[in-house]
């Protein structure tokens, strides 16, 4: 990711925000303008189109999770305390008010450019992999189900906490930890 300067940070700042509260299609740069107290032709020179700006904003935000994934793995953790330390990340930003940016984008994916598209793919991938090595992690060290198959109950997992964000709109902020809970109980301590 290449870097940006002061004013383009800002600027994705807000649109992340506003991505992660709203959605792609519910703002403009006009409400970033207002935000931020700049011309909307300032905007437009930092970044062309919103498409623009949103790949930006997931680069950054890919850039960030991996970090924080990354985190999780120099702490030598268990392995479900590795997928507990994951499920915080979503519900801590679930506790902000916002939504995971991934899911986000899925809502509106129809508005999209191919190119958030592949940003999308690589996120998931990226997710799926990780978990699911997590979860081989754990089936070898004896914390799962020997027949547990981990790319499954990887995938299983990501669209439970991707899919219970949404939910928790309508519902709490503690449906993303009753969903995490029954995860583990049905799941992983329960061969398939």
């Amino acid at each position: 990711m290449k870097e940006i300067n002061p004013t383009a940070a800002k600027i994705a700042d807000i649109a992340e925000k506003y991505i992660q509260c709203r959605g792609f299609n519910g703002f403009s740069f006009r409400d970033i303008q207002d935000e931020l107290g700049i011309k909307t032709a300032s905007i437009h020179y930092h970044y062309k189109t919103k498409q623009d700006l949103a790949i930006v904003v997931f680069e950054r935000y890919l850039e960030r999770y991996k970090t924080a994934l990354i985190t999780i793995e120099q702490q030598q953790l268990t392995a479900v305390d590795k997928l507990k330390a994951l499920a915080d990340i979503f519900i801590t930003v679930r506790n902000e008010g916002k939504l995971c940016l991934c899911g986000m984008y899925a809502s509106d994916f129809y508005s999209l450019t191919d190119s958030l598209e592949t940003q999308l793919n690589r996120f998931v991938t990226f997710n799926e992999q990780w978990i699911t090595q997590v979860i081989t992690d754990g089936i070898t060290k004896g914390e799962f189900p020997p027949q547990l198959v981990a790319s499954e109950a990887a995938r299983l997992y990501f669209v439970s906490l991707e899919g219970c964000m949404l939910i928790s709109q309508f519902k709490d902020t503690n449906y993303i930890q009753t969903v995490v809970n029954n995860y583990f109980n049905v799941v992983l301590n329960t061969p398939f």
